[in-house]
């Protein structure tokens, strides 16, 4: 007969609390869910379109890889694109509704942002003030 010894994992296992999407509303009401893309993914849309397509700095940034961070609209979900026709079946879905939803998202985040770092640069510059007044 076999004998079995079970044991634990030495190192505790991380679990990762964040969302994992962010969601918007458009002005059609629908809910998109957006995934964030890391280098690996990024590389993949960049195939995906092709080197020529690739080279339009304009439609990557403004369309094809926020089209390849829709995971899902309302329920229907959408996987990574792996060609550049199924980045375009998902800015066909998304429509200007959808699209501009995403932007205001973008520039929302932005200027989050900036007014943080904004906010980060005027503190250290009132304790460096006040690090020269003491002296």
């Amino acid at each position: 007969m076999a004998k079995i010894t079970v044991t634990e994992p030495a190192a505790p296992v991380h679990v990762d609390q964040r969302p994992r999407f962010e969601s918007i509303q458009d002005s059609k009401g629908r809910t998109i869910q957006l995934r964030k893309l890391g280098p690996l993914e990024q590389g993949r849309i960049v195939v995906a379109v092709g080197g020529e397509i690739a080279g339009n700095q304009t439609y990557m940034s403004g369309f094809a890889m926020p089209a390849a961070m829709v995971v899902y609209i309302d329920d229907t979900p959408f996987g990574l694109p792996s060609t550049h026709k199924q980045i375009e079946n998902v800015l066909s879905e998304l429509g200007e509704e959808g699209m501009e939803a995403i932007n205001h998202h973008f520039i929302a985040k932005y200027e989050a942002a900036q007014a943080e770092a904004e906010a980060r640069k005027l503190q250290e510059s009132l304790g460096g003030e006040q690090a020269a007044a003491k002296n």
